[in-house]
């Protein structure tokens, strides 16, 4: 069977679960963080797969570990069920799926923000006016990267706004290098 299709449907049916037990709350901020953590430190995603040297027990530590504090009960008890139904290899996909399908429940759009340098208040403004105009909990990461000289490139949904002084240039450039190229 298809593995994309194995970790949806175990994502749907704990995302159903976590709304039976009205942690939702509590559940998706650690899986966010369960799963970068697993995509920054490869070793950490190996070891919870790993089907034989490792327990359940040591496990739920690591993940744990990762996540610095407790883990919630309700992803101990999805781990557990993943691993009595032979499904380890499986679980980081369910955990990305569950992520995006909560986001889809709930209304949230995740976004970035990349500016050359960091501007206070930029991204809580963003924020604001984009969910205002979304109708959705809007949430953006913020990075920065000098090449843009400046202004900012926002990607959400998909779609990408680049209003940075790099693409300006560009643009300028490629416009005197097309009314030039029409001179000859």
């Amino acid at each position: 069977m298809n593995a994309g299709i194995i970790a949806a449907r175990y994502a749907k049916a704990f995302l159903e679960y976590i709304r039976e037990e009205g942690s939702g709350d509590k559940v998706y901020p650690q899986t966010v963080e369960l799963v970068r953590a697993m995509n920054e430190v490869p070793q950490l995603k190996d070891y919870i797969t790993d089907t034989l040297d490792i327990s359940l027990n040591q496990k739920l530590s690591l993940l744990s570990a990762a996540l610095q504090r407790p883990l919630d009960p309700s992803i101990s008890r999805f781990l557990k069920l993943v691993t009595d139904q032979r499904r380890l290899e499986y679980f980081p996909r369910m955990l990305l799926s569950f992520v995006e399908q909560y986001r889809a429940a709930n209304n949230i759009k995740v976004g970035t923000l990349t500016t050359a340098s960091m501007q206070e208040g930029l991204r809580q403004r963003l924020e604001k006016d984009l969910s205002r105009k979304t109708g959705s909990e809007v949430i953006l990461h913020e990075t920065t990267d000098e090449s843009l000289i400046g202004g900012f490139v926002l990607e959400l949904d998909g779609m990408r706004a680049d209003g940075s002084v790099a693409d300006q240039f560009r643009r300028i450039r490629n416009e005197l290098v097309e009314n030039n190229n029409r001179i000859i």
